[in-house]
């Protein structure tokens, strides 16, 4: 019986390390706030860290978007005059409720460039379904938040002149839709909410990053990350950065 309990008790301790053991954070990750916990379904994180892939999907560049190192790592950076990343993949596929999140830091760029759409999801063979997140700039070395959902049965534009947040600081913006429910977010405060009816976007979308996708507002900052859930998470779940 002793070496029966023995032989048992070895099972037991060397099963124990597989069960416990965690894979590091990579060094490219934008740290967590304290109080934000992981999102119960499956996300795609992309870092923008690389001019070849994103997520595993090939990249197509366009202008000279440069590669630097930041607060958050290496990172992206586009000059408003023709830089953009056009990555082959629709992050959105197949779902029918999601959150786009966002960490980037805008540039001053008024008047240049006022209305910078920075992340435009697309199939080219059918423009009446899109979603694009962008920004509108004021005199004032301030921004705010333009979120934009179209499909064949409705549009819906979340945006408000008087919400502004500086630029020249890394930020997290985030939209959720459920429901009909559409949602923006910035550092994990609501801003707005109104109703549309969003229609899945084609497998064969693609996604650009720094500009829209017809090459027109061009945006000025740096990008680090994005990620996108095929659920609408709250808050809490939300990634967040400090300045």
């Amino acid at each position: 019986m002793f070496m029966k309990n023995c032989l048992l008790l070895l099972l037991i301790f060397s099963f124990l390390p597989s069960c416990s053991s965690s894979v590091p954070l990579s060094s490219n990750s934008v740290p967590l706030s304290s109080n934000s916990v992981p999102p119960s379904s499956p996300s795609e994180v992309w870092f923008i860290n690389s001019l070849e892939k994103i997520g595993d999907a090939p990249v197509t560049i366009q202008g000279n978007p440069r590669l630097i190192d930041s607060k958050l790592g290496k990172v992206t950076s586009f000059d408003g005059d023709g830089d953009r990343l056009l990555v082959d993949r629709n992050p959105l596929n197949g779902a029918n409720e999601f959150t786009i999140e966002i960490i980037f830091n805008p540039a001053a760029a008024f008047p240049t460039n006022t209305e910078p759409r920075f992340f435009h999801i697309e199939a080219m063979d059918n423009p009446n379904r899109r979603i694009t997140i962008e920004l509108r700039l004021n005199d004032k070395n301030q921004w705010y938040l333009d979120a934009y959902i179209k499909s064949e049965k409705s549009q819906f534009t979340l945006i408000d002149p008087t919400k502004t947040h500086p630029v020249g600081k890394w930020v997290h913006a985030a939209v959720t839709y459920k429901n009909r429910e559409f949602t923006s977010y910035v550092n994990g405060n609501q801003e707005l909410t109104g109703q549309v009816d969003y229609l899945p976007i084609a497998a064969i979308a693609k996604t650009s990053i720094g500009a829209r996708m017809n090459q027109v507002h061009w945006f000025k900052g740096e990008i680090a990350q994005v990620r996108i859930s095929h659920r609408a998470l709250n808050p809490i779940e939300f990634l967040s950065v400090a300045n």
